[in-house]
């Protein structure tokens, strides 16, 4: 059975974890402080991060059920779940969050060689098979963990 190349497998089964290790420490109240004005909190980037695995899941699920569907650019102005994860502890949008990706993971491993072919169409960077919508998926995410380590390492006066 095909797999996923080595360093996808490896950072999507283990690059999440980052979350918890990176805002751990962090008091809620700083984790939600506005660094840089008018962008996204840290709070508010890992809210987006929990957003993405049913957005991604939903993509998944529409590439193996159509024939290279093509998908819309994702809106967080129109989506309630960004809205209701915004307003959550830090430790409830943790425990959501691996808990999404662990049916994330038990989802991919259950795709044979057949399926990570199939394709779909991103409104920007065009046709990925399957395999490349998981890769784009964990580098999507390492954008916004390595947003919140700036954010929650940036000294305030």
């Amino acid at each position: 059975m095909q797999r996923l190349p080595f360093s996808v497998d490896t950072r999507f089964r283990t690059q999440h974890l980052s979350l918890a290790e990176i805002t751990g420490a962090v008091p809620q109240e700083v984790l939600q402080q506005e660094i840089r004005p008018g962008k996204w909190t840290a709070f508010e980037n890992a809210a987006h991060l929990a957003v993405f695995h049913p957005v991604y899941m939903a993509r998944f699920r529409r590439i193996l059920e159509e024939d290279e569907p093509e998908f819309e650019r994702y809106s967080w102005e129109n989506d309630a779940l960004f809205a209701q994860y915004k307003n959550i502890r830090i430790a409830a949008l943790l425990d959501i969050y691996r808990k999404d990706r662990e049916e994330m993971i038990n989802f991919v491993d259950g795709l044979d060689a057949q399926a990570l072919r199939r394709k779909g169409s991103h409104p920007v960077y065009g046709k990925f098979d399957m395999a490349q919508w998981i890769e784009l998926f964990i580098l999507h995410e390492a954008h916004h963990l390595f947003t919140i380590f700036q954010l929650v390492h940036t000294k305030t006066t």
